[in-house]
Formats: structure tokens, sequence, C-alpha cells
């Protein structure tokens, strides 16, 4: 499978489709007298925009670039994020996180079961020690165990099988 960057116009198409369908539902809900489910997508919506919003304090644009796209290039994985982040990270791990990361997707992504479903969750925690990225994909795939190194970095594999992949990315921050 090989990646190519989104354009911008194509991310702008995106975000635009995305949020129509977004505006569209709440109006549906809302048609329907299901006020209280409307109120839900709108706080969901707002907790995802926190969470970008927190996650932009990494200063690791790459990284963010790859999150915040996710969902366009590899639609057939849910992508659920959470974040706490008290400091900015060293820039130094940004394309090392973000090659670690594509490499991951890429070696399962065309092994995936269309009939099952994917989901991943990725949690950033990041302070004046350390930085941490919690990968856990759960699923079902047909590829060849993930093993690989990064340098600069700490990987600690939970858990590689052909219906979970659960692994944390650490470093020191200096």
């Amino acid at each position: 499978m090989t990646v190519k960057p989104l354009t911008i116009n194509e991310v702008l198409r995106f975000a635009n489709h995305d949020f129509l369908n977004h505006l569209h539902l709440i109006q549906m809900n809302l048609d329907l007298d299901q006020v209280e489910e409307a109120k839900e997508i709108i706080q969901n919506i707002s907790d995802h925009c926190k969470i970008l919003s927190n996650l932009n304090k990494t200063q690791l644009t790459s990284t963010l670039e790859w999150l915040q796209t996710f969902a366009w290039r590899y639609p057939a994985i849910e992508l659920t994020l959470t974040s706490n982040v008290l400091q900015a990270v060293n820039t130094k791990f940004d394309e090392d996180i973000v090659q670690y990361l594509e490499n991951t997707i890429i070696h399962v992504y065309d092994e995936l079961d269309p009939f099952t479903e994917q989901q991943l969750q990725i949690a950033i925690e990041s302070n004046a020690d350390q930085f941490q990225l919690t990968f856990d994909l759960k699923g079902n795939w047909h590829a060849t165990q993930f093993n690989k190194e990064i340098k600069q970095m700490h990987i600690n594999m939970i858990e590689a099988t052909n219906k979970s992949l659960h692994y944390i990315l650490s470093a020191k921050q200096e």
C-alpha cells in the first residue's frame, strides 16, 4: 500500500463533508424531536475538539497531521483519541513517531477482515519528564507479527496478535 499525503484541497473537502454530515445528523435528530440525541452529538464534537486542542500542546506537527487525517486516509479503522498533554514534546521525536504509527497501520491495513470492526484507541500523555503514546488496535487481520524498532524511543509491545496490537511508545523529555 502506497500512501500519498493529502493535498490542502482534499483536507478541506473532507473537513467540509464531515462538518455537513454532523449538521445533518443534528438537524435530523431535531426534526424527530430527539433533542437529547442532538445535544449529545454536539457534546461529542465539542469533546473531540478539546482533545485536538490539547494535542496541539505537544507541538508535534507531523504527528498531529497524521492523527487528524487518519480517518480520511484509513476509513476502515475507527479512531478514538484521548490526551493529557501538560508540556510540549521534544520535536526530535516527531518524525519517528509518525513513521512508527504509519508503519504499524500499513502493516495491517491491507490484511483487515472487512467483516470485522477495527477500532484503534490512541492515548497521548506528556509532562515535564516523559512523553507516552499508547496504541491499542482491536479487530481482525491476517498480517505477520509487527515488531519494529525505533531509535530514540522505547517500545513496550504489550500484545501483538491478529486480533490485537497494543504497544506503548515512550521517551524521556530532555
